[in-house]
């Protein structure tokens, strides 16, 4: 394999960002050679290709722990190529894929089928989810066995419906996982909560008035899509996940389970987190673009594109979301990259469109824009969405950082390039971005996945190289 020479770089990593030069070597980073003036040239030996990095950052490849590519059952929706060639064109190296599939993976077997199928197909490394049903516990230990890269538990309704164990048996469930020692992710919303006040919505939607809708008094303008809106809030009110978070906390702290709460959404869950942290819970969250860039008023103008379970809020809500990634108390950004085709969410009511929304493709970029306001730093966002995403699901440290022994996973961006988001230039099958018209700041110009050019110049340029993670090596070093 050819060595590939990054020079003339800027290098950023969650620690420091200085000018430097990278090479990798048998798809490891083999040197990071920091450049000084006045000292003399880094020029490494043999068969060497040359990546030239001047005025461009240099960051690792970003880890995104929460993406569904809908394979198997759903690939009009997305499939397993279409999603890894939408993250290497977003400077994503690594993905973890959700489980919430046709059929779910909920069984070792199906575990190994999709693992069959998906072989050979990706365009970035990747690894895979095994579901927590209400039916299931038994197979816990054989899906562990079977390469889980982590369980994935959904506390409230989404796509694919599946139900969780009662809360009678979830302390057993989560003592298992924690003797199994995989994360545990959990959508924390109630269940009984969502379903109560979605029944009560749609009664009042069908013979009631605005005014009835209750909680919602200053949730938008008064218009036809400010009602709906309200309506869809109402079905999915901020008690169901606060009163979900608490107890996945409680559990984390009474089994020992490492938990990871997914897309956090309001300012309550992270005090709630907070709260936990501070017990010393071994708990850690993340958060999704949506609720960092937009607010109820956004949805409202949007329409049910913006529709993301849990839904979107408040100024006050993402503001605190933004402090508790700053504060250490949410650990990640990750996207929830949930693909439904245009006609299936356009001119739909709020009420009844699917949830979700693509962002795997325009993750990096969206974040190196809010970066250029002086919402964050670029150390902050390797952090982010890099380093302690790969540490908290046992990548680390392999993936999630430009040092020697790491795996030269590397994306190079232009930060001061200026690019409006269109549909036609997105790899993913899926259109329902919210961004579509917007100018983002910073583009991804090369992708780099253990020392190979995946993306160049903007382009895909390779065929799918990316290989399945395991977590059976420490550190999650094992691969196929």
């Amino acid at each position: 394999m050819t060595d590939l020479w990054v020079r003339g770089g800027t290098v950023v990593t969650a620690r420091r960002t200085f000018p430097g030069d990278v090479l990798v070597r048998d798809g490891r980073i083999a040197a990071v050679v920091e450049r000084t003036s006045g000292g003399a040239p880094f020029s490494p030996s043999g068969d060497v290709r040359v990546l030239d990095a001047s005025g461009l950052y240099v960051l690792p490849g970003l880890v995104d722990v929460h993406v569904h590519f809908r394979e198997p059952g759903l690939t009009h929706k997305e499939d397993f190529s279409t999603g890894t060639a939408a993250a290497a064109c977003g400077g994503v190296t690594t993905v973890l894929e959700m489980p919430n599939t046709d059929p779910p993976v909920s069984r070792p077997a199906i575990l190994d089928a999709k693992a069959a199928r998906l072989a050979g197909r990706a365009y970035v490394d990747y690894g895979l989810y095994a579901v927590i049903d209400e039916s299931n516990y038994a197979e816990l230990p054989g899906l562990a066995a079977a390469g889980a890269i982590a369980f994935k538990l959904f506390l409230g309704p989404t796509t694919g419906d599946i139900r969780a164990p009662g809360w009678g048996r979830l302390m057993e469930v989560f003592e298992t996982v924690a003797r199994l020692g995989l994360p545990l992710v959990v959508h924390a919303e109630d269940r009984d909560v969502i379903e109560y006040w979605q029944a009560r919505v749609a009664q009042e939607a069908a013979g009631g008035d605005a005014q009835d809708v209750p909680g919602q008094a200053s949730a938008g303008p008064a218009g036809a899509a400010g009602v709906d809106y309200r309506r869809f809030l109402a079905t999915r009110p901020r008690f169901g996940e606060v009163a979900a978070t608490q107890t996945v906390c409680l559990l984390a702290g009474f089994s020992g389970a490492r938990v990871h709460i997914a897309h956090v959404s309001i300012a309550q869950s992270v005090d709630i987190i907070r709260e936990a942290k501070d017990r010393g819970a071994p708990v850690t969250a993340e958060t999704c673009p949506p609720y960092l860039l937009m607010t109820a008023e956004d949805c409202e103008r949007l329409g049910p594109v913006a529709k993301i379970l849990p839904p979107i809020r408040d100024a006050a809500d993402r503001d605190r979301l933004w402090q508790g990634l700053a504060e250490n108390t949410l650990d990640i950004i990750a996207t929830d990259h949930a693909p439904h085709l245009s006609e299936e969410k356009e001119g739909k009511p709020w009420l009844t469109a699917p949830g979700g929304m693509i962002g795997v493709e325009t993750l990096l970029p969206a974040l190196l824009t809010e970066a250029s306001r002086g919402r964050l730093s670029l150390n902050q966002l390797v952090r982010w969405t890099s380093t302690r995403p790969a540490e908290i699901f046992g990548l680390a440290p392999r993936k999630g950082d430009i040092r020697p022994g790491a795996d030269g996973d590397l994306v190079l961006v232009d930060p001061g390039a200026r690019w409006t988001v269109r549909a036609e230039d997105l790899h993913s099958k899926s259109k329902a971005s919210p961004l579509l018209g917007t100018e983002l700041v910073g583009r991804v110009v090369h992708t780099v996945l253990r020392g190979q050019v995946v993306v160049e110049d903007g382009r895909l340029v390779s065929g799918p190289l990316g290989e399945r993670l395991l977590p059976s090596d420490p550190g999650g070093q094992g691969k196929e």
